[in-house]
């Protein structure tokens, strides 16, 4: 039988598990080679003759986790695989805060340099320790210093920290780093002493930097206190702010202005970042006036104000490595409203906003620069402050342009209250000029016999016209008031009689109501003091007038005393018994047309001008005026007004309550046949005399005759031919030249401006009578004009 056999094709199992030995044998000698060509080497760097060597692209980390590790340990086996090469231009571990090791060799065996200088570039730095390797003993330690220990440490006077070394032949040397999160680190070897000019440099254009930013705060102080535009205010706080933060993150901060027993920390840089932030949103928003313009933007400007308080809250509940990762993109996304409101306000139609938006967009280059630890040509640092400079150049542009603006706005402004008060004034003359003849005509006839009926139609046109004038009285203050044309002249003044005066005045209106007036003046008071005596009797006579228009029953009193706590302080009081002022309407009432009780308003009349006035004026004068008061029960208004003691004036005191006088021969130029009738009525039921004239020449020429032999002239002032102001200076040039004595001139004019009775004053005039004339103020001029 024949068999047959086959050639075995696999091998047996002993055979198979040598194959699979030698493969494993194989992987991991492969292995071993792959991680031993892991392990970075340390590049030697060659010193040269004299140039300065930039060290942070050549250098090995090693991130110390624990924070424990020694220099003896960083140099072990098991620690070599962890360095990591260093390839950018400075030290940059991001926002990883840990403490790190740096590694390098330096090598000046081909230099005739053998001192040399390490400069580490960045001022901020928590702790440095330097360690020089020595091929027997291992590390020593040469250098210790760092933000967080006392600046004698440092070897070198100098915000940076310096590090004096010596080079011969190949040298390994160890730092030990810890740092804020985010912070860059240049490394520089110098020969010997070479690093102190470029370092000089810097420092000089950091000086150049911080007085451009020190003017411009200055300067935009001073235009706040000037223009009253808060723009300038936070604008100022907002550059104050961000050169204090280069000047901490400079390292100048710390080095001169930091108290030497204090730690200064990094955060403190985050506190004025927010702080920063905070003044340049509510600079965008008042410079752009968003609140007009965009709404959205100024909503999205005060969320990042709150980001800013949340932020600052979070600063002190999370570490600071997380803080800053979270906090960095705010920023930019700051920068970026700021430039997306400022292209809104351009295209709205603001010029300004224009270099706004340049000045933004370079100084958010330059930060996000420094904010992203991107490494251009320049420093980050350095980016940053050209971003800034270049802002603030290109923001005094668009602030000037603003200030134009401003100067513009307020002369429009002020020609518009200008013409305000002129057209008011000429309105004024125009109606004063037909009411003086009604006025003057019914006081005339007021004067002679009527009957009940006749006289009851006579005081109805008296009360009506008063109620007029007094209208046009209350617009035209209320006009110089805003255009700021209202004059104050202190002088002596009886405030005893002033108070006597103002009962008597509203006396027989308040027994017409069956109210009970009076006054009560406590006797510490000084009679003679130094007081506005014409506005005064205005607030005065307003309130007394509104306290009796608002009352049915009971009593309005006037009280006079000083005020027990400020013994410079006059208090008038003004109460009555009457409706009350709620609480709503007493913030209210000291506005313009504002009153209490309409339907009472139009009962009692007025115009709803009288208070806003009063406010006003006392507040000019520099005082106060408050009001308490009750429903129901009855209100209080009191006025205290700062004053001085005076003397009494003799002249006052006989003429205090002037008597008719009788006998005068009154001269009288007036163009218009109403006022010269109503003139004449007066004076005629006075007991004087009247010399008619229609203008300013016949003045002129009676006074010029030799049969001249009048009293005094009553001078209307608006008149052809030779108007009065020109007649008076005739007179008075005449009465020089033939040594006469001077007649007095007492204007007689439509026009009730202060401008007007100046004008008046400085062409030779006495006094000043408005139309339409009262028969009271005319008895009491005459006989002070005559007496002089």
């Amino acid at each position: 039988m024949v068999s047959l056999s086959y050639p075995q094709r696999f091998p047996g199992r002993g055979h198979r598990s040598g194959v699979w030995r030698r493969l494993l044998v194989l992987w991991l000698a492969t292995l071993t080679v792959l991680v031993t060509h892991a392990e970075p080497t340390v590049p030697l760097i060659e010193l040269t003759q004299s140039d300065v060597e930039n060290l942070g692209p050549q250098v090995l980390l090693l991130a110390d986790d624990s924070g424990r590790l020694s220099p003896f340990d960083i140099l072990q086996p098991e620690y070599a695989s962890q360095w990591k090469a260093q390839n950018e231009q400075s030290i940059n571990r991001g926002y990883d805060d840990t403490p790190f090791w740096v590694q390098f060799r330096l090598n000046a065996a081909q230099s005739i340099h053998k001192e040399w200088h390490l400069v580490l570039s960045n001022p901020l730095l928590d702790y440095v320790d330097v360690y020089q390797v020595f091929g027997n003993s291992g590390p020593r330690l040469i250098y210790r210093s760092g933000l967080h220990r006392p600046n004698q440490s440092r070897i070198e006077d100098h915000r940076f920290f310096i590090i004096p070394v010596e080079v011969y032949g190949p040298t390994t040397y160890l730092m030990r780093l810890e740092t804020s999160p985010s912070a860059l680190v240049p490394l520089h070897a110098y020969p010997s002493d070479e690093f102190w000019s470029p370092l000089l440099k810097a420092d000089i254009g950091n000086w150049l930097f911080y007085g451009v930013l020190l003017a411009m705060v200055l300067y935009n102080t001073f235009l706040y206190t000037t223009v009253r535009d808060v723009s300038y205010l936070f604008y100022g706080l907002f550059i104050s702010g961000f050169g204090v933060l280069q000047l901490s993150l400079d390292g100048y901060l710390a080095q001169y202005l930091w108290p030497p027993g204090l730690i200064y920390h990094y955060q403190y840089n985050i506190w004025i970042t927010l702080a920063t932030v905070t003044s340049a949103c509510f600079f965008i928003i008042h410079f752009l006036n968003l609140r007009q313009t965009s709404r959205a933007h100024l909503w999205a400007l005060y969320g990042m104000v709150a980001l800013q308080v949340i932020a600052g809250i979070l600063l002190v509940t999370i570490e600071l490595d997380w803080f800053v990762r979270f906090y960095t993109p705010t920023i930019l996304l700051f920068m970026a409203l700021a430039i997306s409101a400022g292209i809104h306000a351009w295209r709205a139609g603001f010029m300004a906003a224009k270099f706004f938006v340049l000045a933004w967009v370079l100084f958010a280059l330059g930060n996000a620069v420094f904010l992203l630890g991107v490494e251009p040509p320049l420093s980050p640092n350095l980016a940053s402050k050209l971003g800034a400079f270049a802002e603030a150049m290109l923001l005094s542009f668009a602030l000037a342009y603003r200030i134009r603006l401003l100067r513009e706005e307020q002369e429009r402004q002020r020609m518009r209250v200008e013409a305000q008060s002129q057209f008011l004034a000429q309105i004024s003359h125009e109606i004063r000029t037909p009411l003086n003849g009604v006025l003057g005509m019914t006081e005339v006839l007021s004067r002679t016999h009527l009957d009940n009926e006749q006289r009851s139609y006579v005081d109805t046109i008296q009360g009506s016209g008063s109620s007029l004038l007094a209208l046009i009285n209350d617009i035209l203050d209320y006009s110089k008031i805003e255009a700021g044309k209202m004059s104050f002249r202190r002088e002596p003044v009886d405030v005893h009689q002033l108070v006597e005066q103002q009962v008597k005045l509203f006396l027989s209106q308040a027994e017409h109501k069956s109210l009970s007036l009076t006054g009560d003046i406590d006797p510490t008071v000084p009679a003679w003091v130094m007081l506005d005596a014409q506005h005064v009797r205005q607030v005065m006579s307003n309130l007394v007038s509104n306290a009796i228009k608002y009352t049915d029953e009971g009593k309005v009193t006037l009280t006079l005393c000083i005020d027990p706590k400020a013994p410079r302080l006059l208090e008038f009081r003004i109460e009555d018994s009457g409706i009350g002022i709620s609480e709503i309407d007493q913030k209210n009432m000291f506005n313009l047309y504002s009153d209490v009780d309409p339907g009472r308003q139009r009962k009692a009349g007025g115009t709803g001008l009288g208070l806003a006035i009063s406010r006003e004026l006392v507040v000019l004068m520099g005082g106060s005026l408050i009001v308490s008061s009750v429903p129901g029960q009855g209100s209080c208004f009191t006025v205290k007004l700062p004053f001085l003691h005076a003397r009494r004036r003799s002249e006052e005191a006989r003429l205090a309550d002037p008597k008719s006088q009788n006998g005068f021969r009154v001269l009288v130029a007036e163009d218009n046949m109403v006022n010269q009738r109503v003139i004449q009525g007066l004076l005629e039921k006075l007991g004087h005399q009247v010399v008619l004239t229609s203008h300013g020449g016949e003045a002129v020429e009676v006074r010029q005759s030799e049969t001249f032999d009048c009293d005094v002239l009553l001078m209307d002032c608006e008149m052809p031919h030779l108007d009065g102001y020109q007649a008076t200076e005739a007179i008075r040039a005449y009465e020089r030249s033939h040594n006469l004595p001077r007649l007095p001139i007492v204007a007689l004019t439509a026009h009730a401006l202060e401008d007007v009775r100046r004008h008046c004053l400085d062409a030779g005039m006495d006094d000043f009578l408005t139309k339409p004339i009262n028969t009271r103020y005319l008895e009491r001029v005459l006989a002070l004009t005559t007496r002089r």
